[in-house]
């Protein structure tokens, strides 16, 4: 499934449809550079189970935990080195329970569980993204 944005505000909107198909346990990958809207992603996302505020990056501090209708797992991997790391943070428990968002996958895709979402988020131009969905 392929999808172009033209802001943020669609970005969240597209996330906030696709919440709707899926259901928890699940892991989504978020991948795309720097500014890509992998945030805006999970706004949206977060959005669809009744979290309206707050969802931010958690860059610095690994990862924030969003209650609503469902849990919502937000990781930021770019930090990390190795998978000792994310296990010490407690991540293999915790994907099991809710939906788990994951930005900067990569080195650790091997790790995932399978039936992994994987949502590549590539800059067009300056507003413009193309979104794309496999695995779903």
């Amino acid at each position: 499934m392929e999808f172009i944005s033209h802001s943020p505000e669609e970005t969240e909107q597209f996330a906030y449809e696709l919440a709707a198909k899926v259901s928890a346990p699940q892991v989504i990958c978020l991948t795309g550079d720097l500014g890509a809207g992998k945030t805006a992603f999970t706004r949206g996302f977060s959005r669809y189970f009744g979290i309206e505020k707050g969802v931010s990056s958690p860059t610095f501090i690994i990862m924030h935990r969003y209650t609503g209708t469902e849990v919502i797992n937000h990781y930021d991997l770019y930090r990390l080195n190795d998978y000792d790391e994310l296990l010490d943070i407690g991540f293999e428990e915790q994907i099991e329970n809710g939906i788990s968002l994951i930005e900067w996958p990569d080195s650790f895709m091997e790790y995932l569980p399978e039936n992994k979402i994987v949502i590549r988020i590539t800059r067009l131009g300056d507003n413009d993204r193309l979104i794309v969905v496999e695995d779903i």
